[in-house]
């Protein structure tokens, strides 16, 4: 009986023992991998032991704190680097920021951990589109952390809310801890085609200060830019042009290649960027812009008969260009230039006031003179004005407005000679103009000329005394020249010398993009004043012809 207690007792002894020993030998196992996973965990989130911030090729470190091992920057050593970028902030209240970067305006509202936009930058070019839609509000939500009176942001947000702040791509190094703020970010690139008989022109809203080059080939021309565009690639291949398709459109790195494929119709490509609105122009020229197939003496004749009612498009003529440079100023200062930029003002400021508005050219080409008015005719135009700019050899300043003479070629002016020239080709050479010595067409181009003289008069009166009054001079008249580009147009035209290259206070004047927009006001209410003279005009006439 005793010795079966015994057993008994033995037995559960063992089997405590073995129980025990059977933990002690997992235990251990299950502590390992605990400590495996600290382990990991502590690899994983090891952060360099600094934190930097590359802009404009400068290193600035950035003031941290490290909050469940995350690292958290203060406000300042972020937003303060990119002062040199154009960002300003300042405390509003105690719960919101204001952040001003280029002409845009955020809130940092730190109630709701969020960057909200207040103002929105828009080109007031886009503003009178009819399709204009105000953009959308920028909304970024922040990840914030407040201590000891300062602004943490989480380190994330410097790559991922940052760059829709100041709309450039900022990138980040994990070996060095280095947060890069590089290029602007892909800009969303507008493009519109507008096509007519003698030419075509491509546009692409762009960033500012992009460059370009374009090589023709025998049928194809190959645009590059140095811009990566954000493009629709599939509705810019559909495009249909009579003057080309474009075959391919690459994106490579940080550059935009376009391939066009030319047709027979497209006798010259160029290309141009027009800095006042940001646009990259790519122009496809058939022959017949150059040498335009209408018969202006006789199209003159039949025309007028024809009574406008009002006056709506406008044809303006930039003088000189491509190998012309018109005068020179002593500081290299080509009119061709000059007169270009204030072309592109006057369209602008006239398309603004509700005109139409042609060009006869859009780039740094050469258009014969007679070509020029041609191209007015066929676009069937209501006022003629072409821009010029002036030169001499004596001192001599202020402005002059000319309107066509029919006292033939005698005596002419240094200024009407020089504008009169032509930049000869040997195509130039072989072309002789029919109508040329013929006493019918003189007579009927005379007949025509005589019908507009009084008209181009008055626009010229008011065009004069506009720039009289800008430029502080006494009137000079309007003067009569037989200028070619005015020779033969089925319009009122008036060619303007806006001042000066060769006098040194005039050019610099000139040449000032606020100077050039004064000039483009005065001329632009010049049209409206004729317009209302025109108009007022017409009808009286319809008047007394009902009458009788």
């Amino acid at each position: 009986m005793l010795k079966g207690f015994f057993r008994i007792c033995f037995l559960v002894c063992f089997l405590i023992f073995g129980f025990l020993v059977f933990s002690q030998t997992k235990q251990p196992e299950v502590k390992s991998q605990e400590t495996q996973t600290e382990q990991t965990a502590q690899q994983e989130s090891r952060w360099p032991e600094n934190f930097a911030f590359l802009v404009n090729g400068k290193i600035y470190y950035l003031d941290y704190i490290l909050q469940d091992d995350i690292p958290y920057f203060t406000m300042e050593s972020v937003f303060n680097p990119l002062k040199q970028a154009g960002l300003d902030y300042q405390k509003v209240s105690k719960e919101e920021y204001k952040i001003a970067i280029d002409e845009n305006e955020f809130s940092l509202d730190l109630k709701h951990f969020l960057i909200k936009s207040t103002k929105l930058y828009v080109d007031e070019k886009e503003k009178e589109k009819p399709d204009f839609k105000p953009p959308e509000q920028i909304i970024i939500p922040v990840d914030i952390l407040l201590k000891d009176n300062k602004v943490y942001f989480r380190y994330d947000f410097l790559f991922k809310g940052l760059p829709n702040l100041i709309n450039k791509v900022v990138g980040y190094d994990k070996n060095s801890g280095t947060f890069v703020v590089g290029r602007e970010k892909p800009v969303k690139i507008n493009f519109e085609l507008k096509e007519t008989e003698p030419y075509a022109i491509l546009t692409f809203k762009c960033p500012a200060k992009i460059k370009y080059s374009l090589i023709r080939t025998d049928n194809h021309a190959y645009l590059t830019v140095n811009a990566r565009f954000n493009i629709e690639k599939e509705k810019l291949l559909a495009i249909e042009s009579q003057f080309f398709k474009i075959a391919d459109l690459k994106l490579i790195s940080r550059q935009t290649e376009v391939d066009f494929e030319l047709t027979e119709k497209t006798d010259k490509v160029s290309a141009y960027f027009d800095r006042n609105f940001d646009e990259l122009k790519v122009y496809f020229y058939s022959k017949e812009f150059y040498n335009p197939k209408v018969d202006n003496v006789n199209k003159a004749a039949t025309d007028l008969n024809a009574t406008k009612l009002t006056i709506k498009k406008i044809i303006i003529d930039p003088g000189h260009g491509g190998e012309d440079n018109g005068a020179v100023s002593k500081n290299g200062v080509k009119e061709k230039d000059v007169a270009l930029q204030i072309a592109y003002k006057l369209a602008r400021e006239l398309k603004r006031r509700g005109y139409d508005v042609i060009m006869t050219r859009y780039t740094d080409v050469y258009v014969p003179l007679k070509d020029r008015t041609g191209i007015a005719n066929s676009n069937k135009g209501d006022l003629f004005i072409s821009i010029h700019l002036n030169a001499s050899y004596r001192k001599a300043s202020g402005a002059e407005t000319y309107i066509l003479s029919l006292s033939g070629y005698k005596q002419v002016s240094d200024t009407v000679a020089f504008e009169n020239r032509e930049i000869k080709s040997s195509a130039d050479k072989k072309t002789k103009d029919k109508n040329e010595g013929s006493p019918v067409s003189f007579i009927l181009w005379d007949m025509a000329q005589r019908e507009y003289i009084k008209d181009s008069e008055k626009f010229g009166e008011y065009i004069q005394e506009g720039l009289n009054n800008l430029m502080g001079i006494r009137d000079r008249g309007v003067k009569q020249a037989p200028l070619v580009v005015l020779k033969g147009l089925d319009m009122p035209g008036v060619l303007v010398e806006a001042g000066f290259l060769s006098n040194p206070v005039e050019e610099a004047k000139l040449t000032s993009d606020s100077y050039q927009k004064k000039i483009v006001n005065v001329i632009a209410n010049s049209v409206d004043r004729y317009r209302i003279y025109y108009e007022l005009r017409m009808k009286d006439l319809l008047e007394n012809k009902n009458e009788q």
